[in-house]
Order: C-alpha cells, then structure tokens, then sequence
C-alpha cells in the first residue's frame, strides 16, 4: 500500500491538525458567521510620524487606551495596519485579557484627528455591507462564550495565537443580529460617555 507523504505547507485549511480548531468550530454555537457579517482590512498604514501607534495593550474592554499611546515610545518601524472610525480591531493574541475594541469617533478626537496605525497582531474588521455599524458586536465578542471559543482557539507555543479562521466561524445568534441597530446606538452611547469621561480626567492631569 502506497503512503502519501504531504508537508503542512500542502494540507491547506481544510485539513487542520491542530485539536484547537476543532475544539473551535465545535463550540462556535448556532447563529450569522461573524464572516458574513465582516470583512478584514488589510490596508498597510503608511509610515507617517504623525501616526499614533497602538499595540494590542491599548485595546480592552471595547475601549482604545489613547492616552497610553501618544505617551508611548515611538515604536519601530516595523509594520502596521490602517485602522478607520467603526472598525473593530481583535487581538490575536492572548484573547483572555479581552484586547477587543471599537474604533469609536471620540477616539479619533482623542488621538486630535492623528492617523490610527495599529499593530499587525490585530485583525481589523470592517462592515461587510456598507454603511453598517459593528458596534452591536462588542458585548458578543466580550461574551464568555465568544471569549471561550477564542481562548480554546488558540494555536502556537510561546505566543499563542487565534487563527483567522476561528475568529470568523464565531456565530453570532441570530437575536443579536435582528437587534443590531438598537445594540449598536446603545453600545455607542455608552462609549461616548466613557470617552467624554476620560477626555475630562486627562484635562485634570494635564493641570
């Protein structure tokens, strides 16, 4: 009997060794494929010193920790990512500590209208239709359940790390979907608050 012999490299996606991501379909739930629903921006950022740099540490709980990093170093030139108000940018590293956020307007105003270049370990997601607003995804996405599936999702030793294709066969159910507008001026109302919040504190200690 002949044996086959094949690298990874030749097993493509469909033929997964790793238990991880098995582990990940089968917990994904019932509901939309979150990549039916988004598409991952790729866009390169351009190497602008103007740009305010974000790592996955300025990420969590839905928030983007602006403050943190305009007082950063500059960081390397290696690589980044171009992300845009209503983006959502996903860690791919180390999901548990919840390094998921909103590229929200009050943001922007708090990076003073600089250009946001984000760190390659991030999945930027746009809408996938035009004009929608992904804000309704963030209490999904910091769900246990989602926080779950992603933790189990990940594949590597020293630096573990969610693979595309568990991110996107997340299922959102289909209830959070039907109510996505009313979810996402929620969402965005809060964050606006937290932001204005912020915004005030950082005046204080600018004193």
């Amino acid at each position: 009997m002949k044996r086959a012999v094949r690298s990874l490299a030749e097993l493509g996606e469909d033929v997964v060794l790793a238990p991880e991501r098995w582990v990940a379909a089968a917990e994904a739930g019932d509901g939309i494929p979150l990549g039916d629903l988004v598409v991952e921006r790729r866009e390169r950022a351009e190497s602008a010193p103007r740009a305010v740099v974000l790592d996955t540490t300025h990420a969590r709980d839905g928030l983007l920790d602006i403050p943190a990093a305009v007082r950063a170093a500059p960081a390397a030139r290696s690589a980044k990512k171009s992300a845009r108000a209503g983006d959502l940018v996903v860690s791919r590293l180390r999901p548990y500590l919840r390094q998921i956020a909103l590229v929200h307007p009050r943001a922007l105003e708090a990076a003073s209208d600089r250009p946001l270049a984000v760190s390659t370990e991030f999945y930027v997601l746009a809408p996938r239709r035009e004009g929608d607003d992904l804000a309704f995804l963030l209490p999904f996405l910091l769900g246990e359940r989602a926080q779950s599936v992603l933790a189990a999702a990940q594949e590597g030793g020293h630096h573990p790390r969610v693979p595309r294709s568990s991110l996107f066969a997340l299922r959102v159910p289909a209830t959070i979907v039907e109510a996505r507008r009313r979810l996402s001026r929620e969402v965005n109302a809060a964050l606006d608050v937290l932001y204005d919040a912020s915004s005030r504190y950082q005046r204080l200690l600018r004193r």
